[in-house]
């Protein structure tokens, strides 16, 4: 088959969610890209992803095979989410159905529901985890969920999702660690007043920069 295929970029800031030609849904979250096909081919269904999606595969008896750099992860129909941003944790949770993980070394391993299957920078070995699948998949409806994580890393995903660079005054604050429920879609105000009334770090935000110090 020749294959024309559509390229999309999600900016810092955005979102989208895309039907592809086999009625799969895609959804994209922030500094996210993904290739696809007008049509798909006869022998498989196969699209190229950096950043984060999450994907509702609907079965049509081709494989589906999801590229990134450093993993492959094929299914026949299933929903999960694959997070693989540049310079990050690489990460596939599935919600149902089963899906195979192959890395770039030739490993692999086929997934349960609730498992995830991480691979961490600078090595290739896949790891597996039992976790809860909807902590890893709210961003879709606008929600996410830390729990006991670095501050370094919520601002991560935080930064992408508001478009804003991050200072930290010094490495201390980085290891820093809190849980909390953000809203997608409202400003990033909320979430700083929580983190102030910790009174463990003060939060400065100017224009399109916020800045963490003791």
């Amino acid at each position: 088959d020749i294959l024309i295929y559509n390229k999309l970029d999600i900016p810092r800031g955005g979102e989208f969610c895309l039907t592809l030609s086999d009625g799969t849904r895609v959804w994209l979250n922030s500094e996210t890209s993904i290739q696809y096909p007008v049509v798909f081919g006869t022998k498989e269904r196969r699209v190229f992803i950096q950043g984060e999606a999450y994907f509702e595969v609907c079965k049509t008896g081709q494989p589906f095979i999801v590229c990134t750099q450093g993993m492959q992860v094929e299914v026949l129909g299933t929903t999960f989410n694959i997070s693989a941003y540049p310079q990050e944790e690489y990460q596939t949770t599935l919600v149902n159905g089963s899906v195979k993980v192959n890395t770039e070394t030739g490993e692999s391993c086929i997934l349960k529901p609730s498992q995830q299957a991480t691979i961490s920078l600078g090595n290739s070995s896949i790891q597996i985890r039992m976790v809860d699948a909807g902590f890893y998949t709210s961003w879709i409806k606008g929600k996410i969920h830390f729990k006991d994580q670095r501050l370094e890393d919520i601002m991560k995903i935080l930064s992408r999702w508001y478009d804003m660079e991050v200072i930290f005054a010094n490495e201390k604050i980085k290891d820093l660690r809190f849980g909390c429920n953000v809203d997608r879609y409202s400003e990033i105000t909320p979430f700083v007043r929580l983190l102030e009334e910790t009174q463990k770090v003060h939060v400065k935000v100017n224009n399109k920069t916020i800045t963490f110090y003791n």
